[in-house]
């Protein structure tokens, strides 16, 4: 416990510049423009991304969700997890774009890195928790913490193994022609990996997307705050039945959304 003390007291000064930096500049922002905005502009904007990225079939079911939603009564606490859902992904894919890569092209790395990405896998989401909260405290961030560890190291994974499975050959070829290591990455092997990268793309978006309720238990806000409260109160229960819901369709709508993208464009 000393050392815990004198550990966050020695960071806590970082810890807080990283928070509100992500904060002001991120979440803030897109939480302004998602849960502030007209509900129908929202639906309307989810529908087009939805046709954009899948097509009709996403869409159908994208506009079904919606309905639920609003049935539920939580639109614009569903718009503040979606908000905080979107940033821990860009965070998730960030991470796992360079580190990926990097054990992609390093057998060395590879085997350094992978051990520890097994060991995050293996531990519960819930002990994630108990560095997140004495770090950052209760906010929103911690959440974005929480669901960031709980993500990224099967988005790794999957560019990793992405990257290592392109063709000998062709990276041969690109070494003869002179490339230099960024060409090689940027123009070659991140291009030949794009299934794996919109695969680790999905995933981590649905990995990040499992913690909505547990961000809840640490001022995550939204949805998962009316699922903790629900299952802690009974007198709220039937808020927290109305947000389970209202998650489950907003989990089907992202899942159909990336599932579609990534069969359209994986293949690309």
């Amino acid at each position: 416990s000393a050392f815990t003390d004198w550990f966050v007291s020695a960071v806590s000064g970082f810890t807080g510049a990283i928070t509100n930096l992500v904060s002001n500049l991120l979440l803030n922002p897109l939480q302004s423009l998602l849960a502030d905005s007209p509900w129908w502009l929202i639906a309307l904007v989810l529908l087009a991304v939805s046709y954009i990225l899948g097509g009709w079939r996403p869409t159908v079911i994208t506009l079904v969700c919606e309905l639920v939603i609003l049935g539920t009564g939580l639109w614009n606490e569903a718009m503040k997890t979606l908000a905080t859902t979107l940033v821990a992904t860009l965070a998730v894919i960030v991470i796992a774009m360079v580190v990926g890569v990097w054990m992609g092209r390093s057998r060395r790395a590879d085997t350094v890195v992978r051990p520890f990405l097994d060991a995050f896998q293996t531990i519960p989401p819930f002990v994630y928790l108990v560095p997140a909260l004495a770090l950052f405290g209760t906010s929103r961030f911690t959440a974005i913490v929480a669901a960031f560890a709980y993500g990224v190291p099967v988005a790794c994974k999957l560019i990793s193994d992405g990257v290592r499975g392109v063709s000998a050959t062709s990276v041969e070829a690109a070494k003869a022609s002179g490339t230099t290591a960024w060409q090689m990455i940027s123009k070659v092997q991140l291009p030949m990996a794009k299934a794996a990268v919109v695969l680790a793309s999905n995933q981590g978006l649905l990995y990040v997307l499992s913690m909505v309720v547990i961000g809840g238990l640490v001022g995550g806000g939204g949805l998962g705050y009316y699922v903790v409260a629900g299952f802690s109160q009974s007198q709220l229960f039937g808020k927290g039945l109305a947000a389970g819901i209202a998650i489950t369709a907003l989990g089907v709508m992202l899942d159909r959304i990336a599932q579609y993208a990534a069969a359209r464009y994986g293949r690309r």
